[in-house]
């Protein structure tokens, strides 16, 4: 899907144009922000403030399993574990390193590096309850 399917622009679709190019990338709306896709995981969401006022953040949710941390930390001290999505890291638009971390980052993800990205979660077959399936 492309930008102007969407109608919404984020900030910082900047971070993205590193893998446009590669056919397994995509996005998805996710938590009123922008979850990019690379080579079957999810990458990384932005994330801006809603409308509702239920989310303040303005930045990027890096998504990653927990064992991979301390190695992304390493290389990129700017990111955080995020406050309350725990799971994931976390680097706000208005942090000094903002824009070389996220640079750093996106061109790892686009060489494939195996700390970042997580596997979604298949969705579970919806059958209907018993007493749908067989009123016609």
């Amino acid at each position: 899907m492309t930008r102007t399917e969407r109608q919404i622009a984020f900030d910082n679709e900047w971070i993205f144009q590193a893998f446009e190019d590669h056919p397994s990338y995509f996005t998805k709306r996710m938590f009123g922000g922008l979850a990019a896709y690379l080579f079957g995981r999810m990458m990384m969401v932005l994330v801006e403030p809603t409308k509702t006022g239920r989310w303040k953040w303005h930045g990027v949710l890096i998504c990653t399993e927990h064992v991979q941390r301390l190695a992304i930390l390493e290389e990129f001290p700017a990111l955080a574990p995020h406050s309350i999505l725990k799971k994931w890291l976390y680097i706000d638009s208005r942090h000094e390193a903002f824009e070389p971390t996220m640079e750093g980052v996106a061109k790892a993800i686009a060489r494939g590096d195996h700390r970042f990205g997580i596997h979604p979660r298949p969705r579970k077959k919806s059958e209907g309850s018993p007493s749908r399936r067989h009123k016609r």
